[in-house]
């Protein structure tokens, strides 16, 4: 199992856990297409990201970290030692720790390891939206373009507008 952290200059880095090579390859692929670059044989890319996918993979296993540069993606891969769907981060280890003489209960810190999926793809791909509006001017949380701000007051639709003084018909 795998832990795979998402980091990209405008967005908060996201971690995902690939139980199996092709999770990890689906999100590697994943964040090219959250680009918006297809990756499919007729492309070229397709038979290149599967080699770069288990180079990382291999450097991850060897070196205890990999990572890939996937357009403004950093995929950074560290091999994760159990393979339980939960991720722990309290003073319980597994079943296995309280035959060792550790802790028969967690103190409530565990937590399912999330993982990749359509879901996790469409919110990365809004989130890339959101920023970009946020970048050029516009408000990723309401959606609105720069051009789209209120004629009033130039803000956007996160606002309330009840005092707006809004010119005359005429006037633009």
């Amino acid at each position: 199992m795998y832990a795979v952290t998402l980091a990209h200059p405008q967005l908060d880095d996201r971690r995902f856990y690939c139980p199996t090579p092709g999770a990890l390859r689906d999100v590697v692929w994943g964040a090219a297409r959250a680009h918006g670059q297809p990756i499919t044989a007729e492309g070229g890319r397709d038979s290149e990201m599967i080699a770069e996918v288990g180079d990382l993979r291999s450097r991850a296993d060897i070196d205890g970290i990999g990572t890939l540069a996937v357009f403004d993606f950093t995929v950074t891969v560290e091999p994760v030692g159990t393979g339980t769907e939960f991720d722990c981060e309290g003073g319980h280890e597994g079943e296995d720790a309280a035959l060792l003489g550790g802790p028969t209960t967690c103190d409530g810190r565990c937590r399912p390891r999330p993982r990749f999926g359509h879901q996790a793809l469409t919110d990365l791909v809004c989130a890339l939206d959101d920023a970009e509006l946020d970048e050029s001017g516009g408000c990723g949380a309401c959606g609105l373009e720069a051009g789209q701000m209120c004629v009033g007051c130039g803000r956007c639709n996160c606002h309330r507008h009840d005092g707006c003084a809004r010119p005359a018909e005429g006037s633009r």
